[in-house]
Parts: structure tokens; C-alpha cells; sequence
């Protein structure tokens, strides 16, 4: 049997990766392409961060909390209320605050087992960081306890992290807006259960 020539392979070749490369390209359908979990530094850093974050929620620090919202998202926020946004931020701090005194937050825990983040280029060439953490944290008022769970978004954007806890379709909306690649992602609904 005569061997084949080298055109004759060439033509062969890509006949048999047709199979392989449909199979690639539908993983990279299917997985997100820049998904990974974060580095030691970059770990390290999101859990100074996060301590912190529930830090100021435990003791009620309205100002802090706000401080701690992506700037993108109030932005945002600010278009859709129609508050200038350097009245915003004071506006938000004292609903915060009236939300704090009448709800206190305790016990916050945040699973970040397993966390993937994925970058996302956007529209004006800024690169961030991102990902859903699962959070848990007990609720007090009004002489009730509730037992609330919320997927919470970290994002990283020039260096800091940045929280905004998901506890409705509201804030969902709006962080897609702020972060058009949130769009298409499924974050799992807020649950709240009282606790005797």
C-alpha cells in the first residue's frame, strides 16, 4: 500500500479535528472563559476587605457602607433618581443609617469556598474584577430575628474592592446597568427565615 503523500494527510488532518474542535468550542461556550479563582494576594486582599465591610455593618457605620458601593453603580443610581451625584452619597448615607436603626445586622459570614471571579473589559477599557459571594447574617427588629441570605457582588476596580449586597431585582438592574456583562448572569434570590 502506497503511503499517503504529505497533501494527502493535510487534506486528512483537519477532517479528523473537526470532532475535537466542536468539543472545545462548546466548553468554551459553556464555561466562562476567564473564570479562575483568585491568587493568594488577591484573596488576602478581598478578605481584609470583606472583615472590614461587615465590620462597618455590625457597628452601624452608614458612611463607611456607602463608601464601600462600586462608584459605577452610584452613578448609575444617581441617573435613575435624579439626585446630583455629589448629593447622593449624603442622601444614601442617611437612608443607611434610618435602615440601621431599625434593623441591626449581626453574625455576617461569607462563603467564599469555591469562589471563581472572571474579569470583564468595559466600555471605556477599564478592567474588573468580579464575583458573587454567598453571605448570611442575622437580622434584629422590631423585637424579630430573621436569618437573611443574599448573594453579596465583589467587584475590584483600580485596586479596591467594592461590595453591593443582591437583596433585589432592583439592585440587580441596576448593578447590570453599571456592569453590562451582569446582564446575562443568574444570581440566586435573597432568603430571609425568622429565627426563634
Amino acid at each position: 500500500m502506497a503511503e499517503p503523500s504529505q497533501c494527502e494527510f493535510d487534506m486528512r488532518a483537519p477532517a479528523l479535528l473537526r470532532p475535537l474542535a466542536a468539543i472545545l468550542l462548546l466548553l468554551l461556550w459553556v464555561l466562562p472563559a476567564t473564570a479562575r479563582p483568585l491568587t493568594d494576594v488577591e484573596g488576602r486582599r478581598l478578605d481584609r476587605a470583606l472583615s472590614t465591610y461587615f465590620g462597618d455593618w455590625e457597628r452601624g457605620d452608614a458612611a463607611k457602607i456607602v463608601a464601600k458601593m462600586p462608584p459605577r453603580l452610584m452613578g448609575v443610581f444617581a441617573g435613575a433618581t435624579g439626585v446630583e451625584a455629589r448629593n447622593l452619597s449624603a442622601m444614601l448615607v442617611e437612608q443607611v443609617r434610618a435602615q440601621l436603626k431599625a434593623v441591626r445586622a449581626s453574625d455576617p459570614e461569607a462563603d467564599r469556598d469555591g469562589l471563581m471571579v472572571e474579569e470583564a473589559t468595559l466600555a471605556d477599557g477599564t478592567t474588573v474584577l468580579w464575583g458573587l459571594i454567598p453571605v448570611r447574617f442575622v437580622s434584629k427588629g422590631g423585637g424579630e430575628a430573621q436569618l437573611n441570605e443574599q448573594p453579596l457582588l465583589v467587584i475590584r476596580e483600580g485596586g479596591t474592592w467594592y461590595f453591593l449586597r443582591i437583596d433585589g431585582p432592583e439592585w440587580r438592574g441596576l448593578a447590570a446597568i453599571a456592569y453590562p456583562f451582569l446582564a446575562g448572569v443568574a444570581m440566586p434570590e435573597p432568603r430571609v427565615m425568622p429565627l426563634r
